[in-house]
């Protein structure tokens, strides 16, 4: 049996058996199951006279468990060592942590370019073998196979919106690769795409459970550090609450040209505008969001914000390609230039669903210097042109740790 069949076990209770390049025949459940305790019904558990060889196939750990809601527990047998991913946070969490995928949709709106800035620090995306043709569509079970990845940093459930799916389907996966452990948190419980659950995880929270997965605690430890200080230097900068501006977050693909604008949302567990939550920029549209979610200038001009924000624009544009494609359109359309944000040259880019750590602080970053340029240094467009001496946080030391030099 390959490997990575022999690095885990769900609370169904896998034990890996067999031998290279086949799947076990007994009746056990795949990884990261939820129906059992380990040991119990399904389980397949082999032994063997050699127990020097049983511990090295094991990592030579005692098994551990993670709980990431709503999915249940996860008890792995040794340390998971590669990954697979759709576009979510749980790409920049891996980076963070790093490990880079061995299995991923379409790169386009990856944060590859956030990276690059960072000093040695290395995203090689000819190493990633594809998962679906699309970053959306395209889906085939059978790409999960080949690479070898020994968890799923997906949450199944996105997958559904993606594919027609059912939990045979992802049970089929499971069984041939890895459980899959990610836990929606872009959207957050107030949006029609978000996962219906009791629990909702915040960035850190999440991040924390993939660093225990991967049983690096440390290197997660050090990540909470530079995080902390950094958004504690930030605070003690940022003006009183009553006076700090209004925003309406859009999504990302914004077409003024369209005068179609579909609204995103601030909330605590809504990971795609954590940055404008985190500095306490206020929503201007305190409406219900309207059903299908879209908006036009009439509202814009309603609720004429002092902001409006850009999903993705941040990682997936250039700084020229927003301008051109969206800063401009709105100065040239006869109702974008009434509003407000326009006149004044208020229009923000964030990240969107690939904002994990390392994301987060380059877009957290960018919001502060966009609002508050007296406080925090001019936004010069470029992400990369920012001055070493008016950075807010340091290049240096987030590679250091993505590398384990902590």
């Amino acid at each position: 049996m390959p490997r990575r069949r022999q690095l885990l076990a769900g609370t169904a209770g896998f034990v890996a058996a067999g031998f290279a390049g086949c799947l076990n025949e007994t009746d056990g459940s795949a990884a990261g199951g939820t129906n059992d305790s380990a040991g119990g019904n399904g389980s397949a558990t082999e032994t063997t006279d050699d127990d020097s060889s049983e511990e090295e196939d094991s990592g030579g750990i005692d098994p551990y468990t993670v709980e990431i809601a709503p999915h249940g527990e996860f008890t792995f047998e040794a340390v998971p060592e590669t990954y697979s991913v759709i576009p979510s946070v749980y790409l920049d969490i891996g980076m963070a942590l790093g490990k880079q995928p061995v299995a991923a949709t379409d790169m386009a709106r990856a944060p590859r370019k956030l990276y690059d800035i960072l000093p040695d620090v290395t995203f090689d995306e000819e190493a990633i073998m594809a998962l679906a043709s699309g970053s959306e569509s395209g889906y085939d079970k059978e790409n999960f196979y080949a690479p070898g990845q020994d968890v799923n940093l997906i949450d199944p459930r996105d997958l559904g919106r993606f594919t027609d799916w059912d939990d045979s389907d992802i049970q089929e996966i499971e069984d041939a690769t890895g459980p899959f452990v990610g836990t929606g948190i872009r959207f957050g419980p107030t949006h029609p795409f978000g996962n219906d659950q009791d629990t909702y995880y915040e960035l850190y929270d999440v991040f924390e459970k993939i660093a225990t997965v991967f049983q690096e605690q440390e290197r997660y430890q050090a990540w909470q550090s530079l995080h902390d200080e950094f958004m504690s230097d930030i605070e003690s900068e940022l003006p009183p609450e009553d006076e700090r501006p209004s925003v309406i977050p859009l999504w990302r693909g914004v077409d003024p040209t369209s005068g179609q604008f579909y609204l995103s949302d601030i909330h605590q567990y809504h990971n795609q505008t954590k940055p404008l939550e985190r500095l306490g920029l206020r929503n201007a549209y305190d409406a219900e969001i309207p059903s299908g979610g879209y908006i036009g200038y009439e509202e814009l001009l309603e609720y004429d914000p002092d902001y409006i924000s850009v999903g993705g624009s941040l990682v997936s544009s250039t700084h020229e390609q927003f301008v051109d494609q969206v800063v401009e359109p709105f100065e040239n359309d006869p109702s974008g230039q009434d509003l407000t944000a326009v006149q004044e040259g208020n229009i923000l880019r964030i990240g969107d669903q690939y904002q994990g750590p390392i994301v987060d602080l380059f877009a957290t970053e960018a919001v502060a210097k966009m609002v508050w340029p007296d406080r925090f240094g001019e936004w010069p467009g470029p992400v990369s042109e920012v001055p070493e001496d008016e950075q807010l946080f340091d290049r240096q030391r987030v590679a250091d740790i993505i590398n384990g030099n902590f």
